[in-house]
């Protein structure tokens, strides 16, 4: 048995949703921006990398959680 967990939610629900966690993925990738900016002026590559990749999932997250709100209120 599969649940459409998206059904037992109202639109407003998921756009309040979304939009809290894009600012939370937002939030998180400012820190890692900060965190690479302190590793590159540091030489430490492996933490610039590290952050690097942490930035492109939240890119991506926003991404996906941006469709889907702009989904919801076109």
């Amino acid at each position: 048995m599969s649940i459409d967990f998206g059904s037992l939610l109202t639109v407003e629900q998921k756009t309040a949703l979304l939009e809290q966690r894009i600012q939370q993925f937002a939030a998180e990738g400012y820190q890692h921006t900060l965190n690479k900016q302190v590793a590159e002026s540091k030489g430490d590559e492996a933490l610039a990398l590290s952050s690097q990749q942490s930035i492109d999932t939240l890119t991506a997250a926003i991404e996906a959680y941006q469709a889907e709100l702009d989904s919801l209120t076109e």
